[in-house]
C-alpha cells in the first residue's frame, strides 16, 4: 500500500532537494523517501544510544571499549544501508 504525502517547500529548499537527488542520481520523489528512511533509523539509533547512555555502568573499562567498538560496528552498518 502506497500514501501519497503532499508537503510545501519553500523556493531555496525544493532547489535544494532537486539538486540533491539529481547529485544522487535519482528523481526527486525517490530521494525524499531516502531521505525519510534515513531519519527514522538516525532517531531510533540515537533513541536506543539515549538509553543505553542513561544506564548505570555495568562494566569494566574492557568490556565498556568492546561494547563501544560494537555500537561503532553497528551505526557504520546502519548508515552503509542507507
Amino acid at each position: 500500500m502506497t500514501v501519497q504525502i503532499a508537503i510545501r517547500l519553500d523556493d531555496a529548499l525544493a532547489e535544494n532537494a532537486r539538486a540533491a537527488a539529481a547529485a544522487a542520481g535519482t528523481n526527486l520523489s525517490e530521494w525524499v523517501r531516502s531521505a525519510i528512511r534515513h531519519q527514522a533509523a538516525l532517531a531510533v539509533a540515537l533513541r536506543a544510544r539515549a538509553e543505553e547512555d542513561a544506564r548505570e555502568p555495568v562494566y569494566n573499562d574492557e568490556q565498556e571499549a568492546a561494547l563501544m567498538a560494537a555500537r561503532h560496528r553497528r551505526a557504520l552498518a546502519t548508515l552503509d544501508h542507507q
